[in-house]
């Protein structure tokens, strides 16, 4: 960074990616910031501890610095943007602002001396802190990781974002185009298809079936209907000796004739116009077609008998049983009773003539066969006003850490698009042999060094209680997890080894 106010740091500082300019250990001088208006002393110890010691390092502060810092101090962002903190740092900059002092005091000699003693006392230091630490272990940081997997097995279109991407809730990430989409329409398709066809093929079934059903049911209440008529004559009320004639479901009623007596002995001679009946006492009757030439031959035989009439057997939708009546039974019903028979009869034909539409359709399942053709006509509608294309949005923020796939790819359902790693939930694992585990506990501090020889801190929070068999070496190992404290861990890629230096 090329700035004037870089020159009045003192020496020990770096560049942070997030936080811009700040010191691992406390510099040469430092600055009282609560001269800013605003900075308290809480504040100013918070900025101290993330390495903040001077105006210089405020006055350089951008947005994504300040938008950091507020997160540490817990602070909003608009109250560092209202009470000014970077125009104030940089006022003071300007007032404070001197040469910078170069050179060594005294002569070279005592310059030499100065410094070799410095080095001396500076490896003993280290040696009489060393004595204390045990030696390093070797440990991998790592992050909580959310994986993107496929909804559906669909062909990658696009993809928006590459590895090193930082990504927030709701960005899109990739989009799919579902393929499994256009099969399910073909099949929906298919299956339409042969519901209309069977459709077509039972509604063909049921209009053969209506139309004999409803001639059958039409001769038969036409029966009844004239029967009906005939019972309410006049002429047929006053003849109270016979009983009325059997109900013909098809066909004219048959009427009262004379035959020849069963006794003659020729009854297969019968005139033309007459039909033979057989009853169940061997008796043989005669049922005659009568006209006006058959009315006169049939008065003048000498002998005469009553004629016994016979219903004909009904179907099984007019239920039409009328019972047969001898002319000299001994029980006669009333033309009145048969009429009120015959009107039952006769509305319950209407009714099952009424409805005789819907009884077939649902016992050929012609209805059922329409409910499915709509069903599958409403699924394919869905399916097409469904788009195909699908798109992957991030859910949480982090740093995409890889991509898998190209464009034009095929993946299938609950395969890793993309993984997305949470760089502020960092921590380090150390594989730790079983012989030194008595190093590490739950809540230890240890001294971390990352690369480029950054000193960070870390605490233990996870010792597992069962550990694992290495097949290298035969020594068993367990996984000890280590998570930050105090100053921000540096911004290194996810993956690197990390000395984990814990005290004796």
């Amino acid at each position: 960074m090329d700035s004037p106010i870089i020159a009045t740091l003192p020496a020990g500082h770096r560049m942070d990616r997030q936080f811009g300019v700040l010191f691992d250990h406390t510099p040469s001088y430092t600055d009282d910031l609560s001269q800013i208006e605003g900075i308290r002393a809480f504040e100013a110890a918070l900025l101290n501890q993330q390495g903040v010691y001077c105006f210089g390092q405020i006055a350089l502060w951008r947005h994504r610095e300040m938008t950091g810092f507020a997160s540490e101090l817990q602070i909003p962002l608009a109250r560092l943007i209202d009470e000014a903190w970077v125009p104030q740092a940089r006022e003071l900059c300007r007032l404070q602002m001197q040469p910078v002092r170069s050179g060594f005091p005294g002569t070279f000699f005592r310059t030499l001396t100065v410094i070799v003693c410095s080095l001396l006392a500076g490896v003993f230091i280290v040696w009489l802190l060393g004595q204390g630490k045990n030696q390093p272990l070797i440990g991998v940081l790592s992050a909580d990781i959310t994986s993107i997997q496929v909804p559906v097995s669909s062909k990658l279109s696009e993809v928006h974002v590459r590895a090193g991407d930082e990504v927030f809730s709701g960005q899109p990430l990739v989009t799919l185009e579902n393929t499994q989409q256009i099969s399910q329409v073909e099949e929906c398709q298919k299956r339409l298809h042969d519901a209309e066809r069977e459709l077509k093929r039972l509604e063909a079934q049921a209009a053969l079936e209506m139309e004999w059903r409803r001639r059958d049911l039409d001769a038969d209440i036409a029966g009844v209907r004239e029967h009906l008529a005939l019972l309410e004559t006049p002429a047929f009320r006053g003849k109270s000796g016979l009983r009325s004639a059997a109900v013909r479901p098809r066909g004219t009623p048959a009427t009262q004739a004379s035959v020849r007596s069963p006794n003659s002995p020729k009854v297969a001679n019968s005139g033309p116009g007459e039909i033979l009946f057989f009853s169940s006492a061997n008796k043989v009757t005669t049922e005659v077609t009568t006209t006006a030439a058959d009315k006169q031959a049939a008065s003048a035989t000498k002998s005469t008998v009553p004629v016994q009439l016979v219903a004909v057997p009904v179907d099984d939708l007019s239920q039409a049983a009328a019972p047969v009546v001898s002319g000299n039974a001994q029980s006669i019903a009333s033309p009145s009773e048969d009429a009120e028979k015959l009107r039952t009869e006769l509305t319950r034909l209407e009714e099952v003539r009424s409805g005789l539409n819907s009884k077939i359709e649902d016992a050929l399942g012609v209805t059922a066969a329409k409910e499915c053709c709509t069903e599958f006509a409403e699924q394919l509608q869905s399916l097409r006003s469904t788009s195909a294309e699908v798109s992957l949005a991030s859910p949480v923020y982090g740093i995409v850490g890889q991509v898998r796939g190209r464009c034009g790819d095929q993946m299938q359902t609950s395969e890793v698009v993309l993984r997305i790693l949470h760089t502020d939930r960092r921590s380090v694992l150390v594989h730790l042999p079983t012989a030194r585990v008595h190093e590490m506990s739950v809540g230890k501090e240890v001294e971390l060094i990352f690369p480029g020889n950054q000193a960070f801190k870390g605490q233990v929070v996870e010792v597992p209680l069962m550990a694992e068999a290495s097949s290298e070496d035969r020594e068993s190992r367990t996984v000890v997890r280590i998570e930050p404290i105090g100053k921000i861990w540096p911004s290194v890629p996810i993956g690197c080894q990390i000395e984990v230096i814990s005290s004796r």
